[in-house]
């Protein structure tokens, strides 16, 4: 046993002196950059020269604001083991939260392996777990689900613990080939049940989804059912609270207490205001205060499951951790995913931002929260300002949730859940945050489509920090996009809500001023200006190709001294971004994929995001929230397994990025009839813009081959065909009368 002086957890700095003298010498690049635009401003025709100097600019400082995720970087290494020799007992209830909206597309199946896996993580069971779902859907198909989890969960928790089993999704476990793998004659009997009995909860689930209603004989096997009634709708119905599963009430198959697991759909009514997942998280704060009250809080996604049994166990010791356990108020897990194919078909896993720029961040104040994978002290959540520690940190009182002293007075009541649900539906209703601080400092703040960030953010600015913790085994799994139409949704979404965020009264610019440090809001801007950047990207993939094609040069012909700078500012930018993505355990066509889908974002959800935002500051148009479809035919998958581009559906998405290549592709064919027909000289003053262009093309070969050479279901729709190559002819026809033929020679 290790003395009781060891920390529970180790933080490491990664500071590197060969990035910080590339950072400088790539800063001096960018200098000789902007003096050589200042002194060779053409005197006539001088627009695009212009707008391509602004658009590096653009870039310039964005690449200033993300050296501040690259200077301080650490690494934690957490000892769950220390922490259990200490604490064992004293470990603090912890609430989970899950969150759902739509049994179509986020199917229930998914849900409830989210749950069990939840249930089952290796953590003090007793009246230590408790289990919230929010069912924004209000279906009673969800129900039905957690109600036949609940009975799994019987025999799925105990299988679990007795056996060490890490893989704690039963679907996961079950589809592993090894998960059998076993001598001992208990563990195959006992595998055998469990299996048996999940295959046989999978088909009365599926056979319920595929009705579309829950049969009357079964809605009699719980009272719960009877809150289901006609007129009823997802966005008309009372609050409904129900108990699946309760501390002292309910028993696993060895007679062990169960953890709670409680159903919660708030009051939806036409008219009024529910803001989305921030609003439902705010919902189960309240309820799960005068329920179960736990002072520590896990939120997770409904397809986010847990994938490493010691997760709570590693939050909890940072939390608990005697010298600075105060100072946290959340510990954030990378975002991480399954079903990502070899190459990362659509640069889902995030490489860059949760295995470089968070742990840069981590080195300042803290990561953002993302929403999910987030283990959160209850007060700082719910608008405590950060205080001094006492010697009873682990055991600090948890109900900070100022309502009403009757809600106080029922928190503080030890008796059960059952007992208090009347009460916790009252908390579900419309009106419960009427003329209270929910959502401005209490709880999930509102106002934008990433209330998570947004409520980090204003926690930091509360004198807390946060922790990212990056345990070798993924702490939780996710469901990725596995088409580029949902994937584009979903940027969209984030650089709508970051917009807004940053136009919001919280501005990282401007909150927080003395309570945050300007590193961490310029990591913060960083994020917030993803739409604003759009406009400088689309800059630069259009008019170096257009002025391409008229014979106009943007840049030092080959024989320039000043080539070289340009070309080592490119060389450098790309071969660092390279290196850096092989390091941290990348490949050279992961990384290929992860250029190509940040081209494609750029031109295509990030302008359409400033669009919608723009629209709701000038009262035309209110920005909503998107489900990503979790759901995808057999086909698809087919497709998507062999990396082949999903198309398919006529989305406005596609548009830009299809244009964009078209345009492109256009420019390249008439640059290099110029060059032919002109010799050397164009081919010396024009080089920079063939490569340019060239790269475009090549980056953007799935697009082109959609809509071009593909013949399966998931090809480019000939709408969008059609209407990009129209588009592209459009502009190339505008550039030509716009943009004068020139002779080839240096500006």
């Amino acid at each position: 046993m290790e003395p009781d002086g060891f920390p529970l957890y180790t933080t490491q700095e990664k500071k590197s002196l060969i990035y910080r003298v590339y950072a400088c010498v790539h800063f001096s690049g960018i200098t000789g950059l902007i003096y050589y635009r200042l002194m060779h401003i053409p005197s006539e025709n001088y627009w695009p020269w212009i707008v391509i100097f602004v658009a590096e600019l653009g870039f310039s400082y964005r690449w200033i604001l993300e050296q501040t995720f690259r200077w301080w970087p650490v690494q934690r290494t957490v000892f769950p083991k220390r922490l259990s020799q200490r604490f064992e007992r004293d470990l603090p209830p912890v609430d989970i939260f899950i969150c759902t909206a739509d049994p179509i597309k986020e199917p229930p199946l998914t849900l409830i392996n989210t749950v069990l896996s939840a249930l089952a993580l290796d953590y003090p069971l007793e009246k230590k777990l408790s289990c919230y779902v929010s069912d924004d859907g209000g279906s009673p198909l969800t129900f039905y689900a957690l109600l036949e989890a609940s009975r799994f969960a019987k025999i799925w928790i105990p299988f679990c613990a007795n056996y060490s089993i890490q893989d704690r999704s039963p679907e996961a476990y079950f589809s592993n080939s090894n998960a059998k793998e076993n001598v001992n004659l208990h563990f195959t009997r006992d595998w055998k049940h469990a299996n048996k009995m999940y295959l046989e909860l999978k088909d009365r689930i599926n056979k319920v989804m595929e009705m579309g209603s829950v049969p009357a004989d079964k809605q009699k096997e719980h009272k719960g059912f009877k809150d289901w009634v006609s007129g009823n709708s997802r966005r008309d119905h009372p609050s409904i609270v129900q108990i699946l599963l309760e501390k002292g009430e309910d028993r696993d198959i060895q007679g062990n207490d169960l953890p709670d697991l409680i159903y919660v759909s708030r009051e939806k009514r036409p008219g009024i205001p529910h803001h989305y997942k921030a609003g439902a998280l705010n919902v189960l704060l309240r309820v799960s205060g005068v329920m179960s009250n736990a002072p520590f809080i896990l939120t997770l996604d409904c397809d986010m499951y847990t994938n490493n049994c010691e997760a709570l166990r590693q939050a909890m010791c940072f939390f608990m951790d005697p010298k600075t356990g105060d100072q946290f108020a959340y510990v954030q897990f990378p975002q991480s995913f399954h079903g990502i194919t070899k190459n990362d078909l659509y640069a889902n896993n995030l490489k860059t931002i949760f295995d470089i720029q968070y742990e840069g961040i981590d080195g300042i104040e803290g990561p953002f929260y993302v929403g999910t994978g987030c283990v959160h002290r209850r007060d700082a959540l719910c608008g405590s300002e950060r205080r001094e520690s006492s010697s009873k940190y682990h055991k600090a009182a948890a109900y900070s949730i100022v309502c009403t002293e009757e809600d106080e007075s029922v928190a503080k009541d030890k008796t059960s859940p059952s007992k208090v649900l009347k009460h916790a539906r009252d908390l579900a209703n419309c009106t419960s945050e009427d003329n209270t601080l929910w959502g401005k400092e209490i709880g999930m703040i509102y106002g934008c489509a990433v209330e998570d960030v947004l409520t980090g953010f204003v926690i930091h600015c509360r004198g807390w920090k946060s922790i990212y913790c990056t345990p070798k085994r993924n702490a939780f799994l996710g469901c990725a996009p596995n088409n580029l139409n949902d994937t584009l949704i979903q940027h969209k979404r984030w650089a709508v809500g970051h917009m807004e965020f940053f136009v919001s009264k919280f501005c990282p610019c401007l909150y927080g001023i003395q309570r945050t440090l300007i590193a961490q809001r310029m990591c913060h801007s960083f994020y917030s200006l993803w739409c604003l950047s759009s406009i400088h990207i689309l800059c630069y993939g259009l008019i170096p190709g257009l002025c391409f094609l008229r014979g106009q040069s943007l840049f030092p012909k080959a024989s320039s001294s000043w080539f070289f700078l340009f070309a080592a500012l490119a060389v450098s930018a790309y071969s660092y971004s390279l290196i850096e993505f092989i390091w941290i355990g990348g490949s050279f066509k992961t990384w290929w994929n992860d250029q190509r889908m940040w081209m494609i974002k750029s031109v295509s959800s990030y302008p359409f995001g400033l669009i919608e935002v723009a629209g709701k500051l000038i009262g035309v148009s209110e920005v909503g929230f998107e489900v990503t479809n979790k759901v995808v035919d057999s086909e698809a998958a087919e497709r998507y397994e062999g990396e082949i581009f999903e198309f398919g559906v006529a989305s406005a998405l596609f548009v830009p990025p299809a244009t964009l290549a078209v345009i492109n592709l256009i420019s390249l064919a008439g640059g290099l009839a110029r060059i032919l027909q002109e010799g050397y000289s164009a081919f010396e003053c024009m080089i920079l813009q063939l490569v340019l262009c060239s790269f475009i093309v090549i980056i953007s070969y799935p697009i082109l081959e959609a809509m071009l050479m593909r013949k399966d279901t998931g090809r480019m729709p000939a709408s969008i065909t059609i209407l990009s190559i129209s588009v592209a002819v459009s502009v190339c026809s505008v550039a030509s009368m716009t943009i004068p033929a020139s002779s080839g020679e240096e500006i």
